[in-house]
This record gives structure tokens, C-alpha cells and sequence, in this order.
């Protein structure tokens, strides 16, 4: 990473070891506990930078699911396969800082329309709209998009996760779109797709991957492979940095200042263009689901190497 320095890999090491050393109360996802993967003390940090060159420390190996960090993976098929007019129709492109699961944003919104795919309800129609004969081959095209961007095609959906998961309330958020017209089809194809795709599992390394597609404006790091169109990649990066980070997302723009989305599994996938892509992982939760950990090590790194938007660099 010609813009950093040398030392990237023992400061990462040396991040993760300061986080070890600070109380983490925060709360865990229940569904992370059914399936045995609630272990708060698990810290891992990657970065890859545009040209490909991989950095890491701590757990950045543990595989873990991806939960809503998979809604921006979503959100760059669906505008591949159908366009952003056709996806805005369906989906707001707002802030509203609601919880990400909330029934009530959609009653109180635009006849049924979520407010931004960064919610369960806006991921959902978003999910929806990815190209394929049913919902299985809907799936299987977003695991095979993720696959390459994460230029890994060993990864696939964790079957344990996806049984613990509580499903009814996606249910709700799609029968309340669905009577609206938000939504079309049954259950199997246009809902369950987004049920899987949350419990899609890789590790940091993989994510720092696909964070740096983005961050080399779609085209696969260190290569001319174009991935995902430019025009799609703005759409993505500005609403991670606009709703990524659910009700902190103002708070996390001005203190870390970097496109950025979370997951209750306690990943955060970061971006900063032209630079590299982050992964990070540390299980226990703010109030808003946020990894109180990945949010620390993300400000520090932020910090240190200048990597906010509107930083002087």
C-alpha cells in the first residue's frame, strides 16, 4: 500500500490487542448464540488495498456470516441486473433513522415503501429484484456474484444460521410491502433469497476483498476486470455512508468519515475510494447493532492514516 506505511501489519496487530484490553458490554445476537459463534473477545481486522495487497491482524481468518453487511452485496447485483430507476421506484434512498427491523417506519412511510435498502424491509425488496427463474436461482446468482467479488468460491450460506434466524418479522415486512405492490411473488421466491443471503459466511480477508472492488471503483483489485459498473458503485458507497451504520450512521460519517455497513453478526465492511477496503470483526453490539469494537478500530485506522472524506489528506 504505497500511501501507508510499512508497518500496516503490526499496527493492525497492535489495534486488535488494544481492543482486547477494553471492556466489551455490549450485547450479543441471540441467533450468533444459537449456532455457538458468541464470542465477544473475537477481534479481527483486514485491509486490502486497490492494487491487491493484503494486510490483516488478530481473528481476521474466523469465518463468520455476513447478516445485513450482505444488503450492499445486494444492492450492486440488483442495480447491475435491473438499474437504479427501477430499484428507487420500490426502495427510498433516505436516512430515517428507524431500526433496521421496524414494522412501523413502513406503516408511517410512502404506501409501504422502505425508506432505504439498507434496512431488513428496503434489502428485501432489494433482494427481490435480482434476476432469476425462482427464488433459488436468485440466490445462487448473488452467492456466485459474492464468490467473485470475493474472489472465493468456496463461500456459501451457513445452514445453522439460516435456521436460527427469526423469520416472521421479514415475513411481516413483505406481506405488509406485498399488499402494497412494493413486492411481488410468494414467499419462496421473493423473500427467501434475503433469508439466505444474511447468513452467507466468510472471513475478514474476504470482505477487505470485496470492500476493495469498491474501493477500486468496481473493478477487481490489482486487475482491469471491471466487476460492478462505476455508476453502481456511487449508488452503494453513498448510501453506506449515508445509512450503513443504522441510527449511528450521522455519528460514524463525522468521527470515522468513511462509506461503511454493519451486520448483528459484528462485521462492518469499510471503503475509502481509491485507497483500500476494510474488514472487520468484533461481536458485541451498540444499541443499534453496530460492532462496538469494529467501530473503534475502523476510528483509529481512520485517524491514523487521514482516511476520512472530507479529511486533508
Amino acid at each position: 500500500m504505497e500511501n501507508i506505511n510499512d508497518d500496516i501489519e503490526a499496527y493492525l496487530q497492535q489495534v486488535v490487542e488494544e481492543e482486547q484490553n477494553h471492556d466489551h458490554d455490549g450485547s450479543m445476537s441471540s441467533f450468533m448464540e444459537k449456532i455457538g459463534m458468541a464470542d465477544k473477545e473475537m477481534f479481527g481486522v483486514c485491509v486490502t488495498s486497490s492494487e491487491g495487497k493484503v494486510r490483516k491482524g488478530g481473528n481476521a481468518d474466523e469465518v463468520l456470516p455476513l447478516e445485513s453487511v450482505s444488503k450492499a452485496l445486494a444492492l450492486a447485483l440488483a442495480l447491475e441486473d435491473v438499474g437504479a430507476e427501477k430499484i428507487f421506484q420500490h426502495v427510498g434512498k433516505e436516512p430515517k433513522g428507524d431500526p433496521f427491523h421496524s414494522v412501523a417506519a413502513l406503516e408511517e412511510g410512502d404506501k409501504g415503501v422502505p425508506s432505504n435498502p439498507m434496512i431488513n424491509a428496503g434489502a428485501i425488496a432489494v433482494t427481490s429484484m435480482i434476476q432469476g427463474a425462482d427464488g433459488e436461482e436468485r440466490f445462487i446468482r448473488l452467492r456466485d456474484f459474492i464468490r467473485r467479488l470475493a474472489d472465493n468460491p468456496a463461500i456459501d450460506y451457513n445452514h445453522d444460521m439460516y435456521e436460527a434466524e427469526e423469520k416472521d418479522l421479514n415475513r411481516a415486512l413483505f406481506y405488509y410491502m406485498r399488499s402494497h405492490g412494493v413486492v411481488s411473488g410468494s414467499e419462496e421466491d421473493s423473500l427467501l433469497p434475503y433469508m439466505k443471503q444474511t447468513s452467507i459466511e466468510m472471513s475478514c480477508v474476504d470482505l477487505a476483498r470485496i470492500a476493495a472492488v469498491f474501493a477500486n471503483n468496481g473493478k477487481a483489485p490489482g486487475s482491469d476486470e471491471q466487476l460492478i459498473a462505476p455508476d453502481n458503485v456511487h449508488i452503494v458507497l453513498t448510501l453506506m455512508f449515508a445509512t450503513g451504520m443504522y441510527q449511528s450512521s450521522g455519528e460514524f460519517a463525522v468521527d470515522v468519515g468513511i462509506p461503511a455497513k454493519s451486520g448483528i453478526s459484528g462485521f462492518i465492511m469499510a471503503v475509502v475510494p481509491g485507497r483500500m477496503g476494510v474488514g472487520v470483526i468484533g461481536p458485541a453490539l451498540d444499541n443499534s447493532g453496530n460492532s462496538i469494537a469494529g467501530m473503534r478500530i475502523l476510528g483509529k485506522l481512520s485517524k491514523r492514516w487521514k482516511l476520512a472524506a472530507f479529511s486533508s489528506h
